[in-house]
This record gives C-alpha cells, structure tokens and sequence, in this order.
C-alpha cells in the first residue's frame, strides 16, 4: 500500500463504518483506497502519521479509534473526487483474511465483521444505506 498525502480537502467522501460484532482475539484494519491502490484515509494530526493506530482495533469494538460514535466509526477520504475503495483486513493468530469492495463516488456504509472462519479469519464487510448508519451516528 503506498501511502500519499494525509492532509483532507475542504470537502471529503465519507465512509461510516458500523461494528457487527466480532472478536476480541482479531485485529480489524480498515482503510480507503484509490484505483491505484494508493491510501487515501484522512489520518488526523493527533494520530502518528504511517501507524495502524489510526484504522486498525480489536474486532470487538471500535471505540479506541478516532470518531466513533454511538459505535459508528467515521472515515474520510482526502477529497470528494477520488474513486475509492474500502478495505477490511482481519487478522489472528493463524492467518489474515481481506476483502474490498470499491469504486465509490459517494458517502457509504458498511457492517463491518471480523471473527473465526475455519483456518482463516472471516472478514465481512457488508454495505448498508448511507442514511440508516448516519442516524445511528447522530442520534442522541
């Protein structure tokens, strides 16, 4: 993965990741991408620049990541006009499973799920409407 410039443009896709469950034993990474494979998350000021802090937690929550809230996990792109890709990485002890789903133009959502799936973790991640994980997010 090449990584390229961490600071955002004024406007940004966002990308709303919701926790489906999953184990505390796994690491969840996830992470947006342009066509050319190049990594394309918004990486805070705060958050040391090229770490797994910023996308990668236990499979179980996500709440040890930057913006979550009411356990909805917001990402953004470094601007509105790149195709993107959404990546989810699961890793144990025995292996590490992957699985991308891509060439956005717009806001998404996805149910996120990292846990046991034989000789390899499993990694679902599943897209949902936009709207119905943005509620969830801004409720009160």
């Amino acid at each position: 993965m090449n990584i390229i410039a961490l600071m955002p443009a004024t406007e940004a896709y966002e990308i709303l990741l919701r926790n489906w469950g999953g184990l505390s034993t796994m690491i969840c990474c996830m992470w947006e991408e342009d066509s050319n494979r190049n990594f394309i998350t918004y990486v805070p000021p705060d958050v040391p620049h090229n770490s797994a802090e910023s996308y990668c937690t236990t499979c179980a929550t996500f709440e040890f990541l930057g913006d979550v809230r009411n356990g909805i996990l917001t990402q953004k792109t470094l601007d509105n006009t790149t195709t993107y890709w959404v990546n989810l990485q699961v890793t144990d002890d025995l292996g590490r499973s992957s699985v991308f789903h891509g060439g956005y133009n717009s806001n998404t959502c996805f149910h996120v799920f990292g846990g046991e799936g034989g000789w390899i973790p499993r990694a679902d991640l599943d897209e949902a409407p936009y709207e119905e994980c943005q509620k969830i997010r801004d409720s009160k």
